[in-house]
């Protein structure tokens, strides 16, 4: 789970990892024999029992940085992933965090996006917190971006991110009614794992080769036996 790849003199959510650094933990994947894909694509993988060297990226919030500095390295090595988009933010800023402000992707670089073979996802249409939101919210929060998003690409919309991690029964009953085939959580309580709760393992500055090692080992059955509602 990645969100933005900049150098950042001002962090304080802890969401911005270097270019140099990105680089640094897609090298790591590629020594391994480890291959970055796309959520959808890993589902349908899995589905055939063909995962083994899968690994899902993804990239919450749609920052532009994702073209300016991610694209580029998932290419050099043939790498997919997955873009979480906030539909009705499109072309403006990340308005949801009392941090700094960094433009999020407009129209034509999702469209790049798209040409280059990456996934669109929904990451909400305002970005918020999903768990104990009315009908309503719900309704524009997950089926309205959903819609939004298939206009926008002219093409299906298979996954949800739940903002901030936030999920609760409701919400992820509204993902599925939505039509989505997946949804991606952060750390999900074991009751809810599942098709509308993937856990994801954070990636961050800090997380240096050996960190990542580490990582591969322990964070799976960490985040399933600990579970989080954020």
């Amino acid at each position: 789970m990645y969100h933005n790849i900049v150098e950042a003199s001002e962090d304080p959510n802890l969401i911005c990892v270097t270019p140099s650094r990105f680089a640094e933990q897609m090298n790591w994947l590629e020594s391994r024999g480890l291959r970055g894909v796309g959520v959808g694509a890993l589902t349908d993988a899995m589905r055939h029992g063909r995962q083994r060297g899968l690994v899902g990226l993804t990239f919450d919030d749609g920052y532009e940085t994702v073209i300016e500095a991610a694209l580029p390295e998932l290419q050099r090595r043939g790498f997919g992933a997955t873009v979480f988009l906030v539909s009705a933010l499109l072309g403006g800023q990340n308005e949801w965090d009392a941090g700094p402000r960094w433009p999020l992707l407009s129209g034509s670089g999702v469209e790049q996006l798209i040409r280059s073979g990456i996934e669109i996802g929904s990451h909400g249409a305002t970005h918020m917190r999903l768990a104990g939101a009315s009908a309503k919210d719900l309704v524009a929060e997950v089926t309205d971006s959903r819609l939004a998003l298939s206009s926008l690409i002219g093409g299906e919309i298979r996954g949800f991110a739940y903002p901030y991690g936030s999920m609760d029964g409701a919400s992820r009953a509204a993902v599925r009614e939505a039509g989505y085939e997946y949804a991606c959580a952060v750390e999900t309580p074991p009751d809810a794992l599942g098709s509308m709760a993937l856990p994801r393992a954070y990636a961050g500055q800090r997380d240096t080769a050996v960190r990542m090692e580490l990582k591969r080992l322990f964070y799976k059955p960490r985040i399933a036996a600990k579970g989080r509602r954020s």
